[in-house]
């Protein structure tokens, strides 16, 4: 082997063990920051330890908005929704409208967020979240009971599945894909869930545009299936 072909093969192991550590220790954990990316491709195999170190850290930080209780009426679903202003979230809360009719149902907006913004107080981003769940608050019928609202930070499968838990939440309603980076990533989320969630899980895909001279197609929601695995 030539010393070209030996130096190009040590810098992709380096990369590679870095941007991979970042990955499996980091980006399942909820980090999307790309600074981590940056730090594993400089840092290579050094960055390993530091990854898992810091993805073993379990962050509860818990931000909750919510009416004050009062007596639960007989029959009333709870349905959590996972919001993170992607074009399948916003159509995970049209679908809770048109489905369950949140006039009647209790209805728990969540937002889940990178760890960083809580470790880091990131201020500006932590308040881009709840003005985020504030907007999509506001396309919930104005008669029903006032929502749920909770930022939450960390992975977002594990966070989703435990707000259900602690709401005692009937139902899960996500957008099949994310944002951004997300956009990838969050494929995974929607399979992780309707493998390990103990109760349904609704998944709401893109908005169809309505055929020539009809009404737009309303059912856009697939159940994804429940019961753990």
């Amino acid at each position: 082997m030539s010393t070209s072909s030996y130096v190009i093969l040590v810098v992709l192991l380096w990369l590679l063990l870095g941007l991979g550590s970042v990955l499996l220790f980091l980006g399942r954990r909820g980090y999307r920051s790309a600074s981590w990316y940056l730090l594993g491709a400089v840092l290579g195999p050094l960055f390993v330890p530091i990854a898992v170190e810091r993805g073993r850290r379990v962050n509860r930080v818990h931000e909750r908005s919510a009416p004050p209780d009062g007596p639960r009426n007989a029959g009333q679903m709870t349905v959590l929704v996972g919001i993170d202003g992607s074009v399948e979230s916003d159509q995970a809360v049209r679908d809770t409208v048109r489905l369950f009719g949140p006039a009647h149902a209790r209805v728990v907006l969540v937002a889940v967020a990178d760890p960083d913004i809580a470790e880091f107080g990131d201020a500006a981003r932590r308040q881009e979240r709840h003005e985020l769940l504030a907007t999509r608050a506001s396309w919930l019928p104005a008669n029903g009971p006032a929502p749920v609202l909770e930022v939450l930070y960390g992975q977002p499968d594990l966070v989703l599945l435990e707000a259900a838990a602690n709401e005692q939440a009937d139902v899960l309603v996500i957008g099949r894909r994310g944002r951004g980076l997300s956009h990838v990533l969050l494929g995974s989320v929607a399979r992780s869930l309707t493998r390990r969630s103990p109760i349904p899980v609704l998944l709401s895909g893109q908005p169809t545009p309505p055929p020539a001279g009809g009404a737009a197609d309303e059912n856009r929601a697939v159940i994804g299936g429940h019961g753990g695995s």
